[in-house]
């Protein structure tokens, strides 16, 4: 099928977004590539959120609502995948928005290579940023473009800058998603993205990968992704535990350097704010697996913390935290 008659189900989770919500719907409605199907999830918002999201169904047709009790992010986006009629998928925060020739090029290029997934980058903005404001601003990171194999796709994913484990720079097929059953983890409060592009990627047959920056993911302090609590940690960690059984055999250094380095920044995190509880734990992943971080890390910075955290944590975080504060 040419990619021109194709229909894209672009997702969007929507919990108490209501101050960025127009900007990113209408993004999506002004795509180059006008066959979308705009799918807005709410997730039992409380601050008008959800009227907004009617009042877009009432202006165009190409926009569906979903009305949820407050179910969280994996919930929310497996609705929209219930939901979705697109051949191809692609999942945007209430708080983002795209560029207009972001569901084009995306067709495109997976056409163009015959692809199941395709990666592409994208940019920092500031809050209270807008389209206008940074349309030339440069992307945080280079990615390599062109097409990668199922295990430099999973280092991309699994690395610590750069492309990483967000759905939101990924462009899927439903095809392979409804034939291998594929959902998000609900149980999965913190890495559910990640597990989910993971998973993805060591069944797509082909990906390929764009520098081109079509995606525009906004700082809000205020996003439940800034928001973390010991219960969402130990999902994470459970998520990296479940990713060591689904990748390649040749993958999962991959893994357990991403498993290396959360350990590290969660063991870092426990001598900063003084809270023992899960230091053990930490440490432990930390000590097993802090090679296969050291290897794959590129900053003697992160050298230094990975060395200090694995051989002397007591001694190495405190005066770490304290040159730190007078850094900053």
């Amino acid at each position: 099928m040419n990619e021109k008659n194709q229909l894209v189900s672009l997702i969007v989770p929507v919990y108490n977004a209501r101050d960025y919500l127009d900007t990113c719907v209408d993004s999506l409605l002004h795509q180059t590539h006008a066959d979308i199907q705009v799918i807005l999830v709410d997730d039992g918002s409380t601050d008008g959120s959800a009227d907004l999201c009617d009042a877009w169904a009432d202006k165009d047709a190409r926009v569906m609502v979903i009305h949820r009790a407050n179910s969280g992010v994996s919930a929310a986006r497996n609705a929209g995948l219930d939901a979705a009629d697109g051949d191809w998928l692609e999942f945007v925060d209430a708080d983002d928005w795209l560029e207009e020739e972001t569901v084009e090029e995306l067709l495109e290029l997976v056409h163009d290579r015959h692809a199941q997934m395709a990666i592409f980058n994208y940019r920092s903005v500031p809050a209270d940023a807008t389209p206008s404001a940074v349309h030339a601003q440069e992307p945080d990171y280079r990615i390599p473009s062109g097409v990668l194999s199922r295990k430099d796709a999973l280092d991309c994913i699994l690395a610590y800058s750069g492309v990483k484990g967000y759905v939101w720079n990924k462009f899927f097929s439903r095809a392979l998603i409804e034939r291998e059953n594929l959902r998000f983890d609900s149980r999965i409060s913190m890495c559910e993205d990640l597990l989910f592009d993971v998973e993805y990627a060591s069944l797509s047959a082909v990906t390929v990968s764009t520098d081109r920056c079509l995606y525009n993911y906004r700082n809000n302090p205020n996003s439940t992704s800034h928001k973390v609590d010991l219960e969402s940690v130990a999902t994470c960690l459970e998520a990296h535990e479940h990713m060591m059984t689904i990748v390649p055999k040749e993958s999962r250094s991959s893994v357990l350097a991403s498993y290396a380095i959360l350990a590290e920044e969660l063991l870092l995190r426990t001598y900063a704010i003084n809270d023992p509880s899960h230091r053990d734990e930490y440490r432990k992943i930390l000590c097993k697996y802090w090679w296969h971080a050291l290897k794959r890390l590129h900053s003697p910075r992160y050298w230094i913390r990975i060395l200090g955290g694995t051989f002397c944590p007591s001694l190495f975080y405190p005066i770490w935290n304290r040159v730190k504060g007078k850094i900053s």
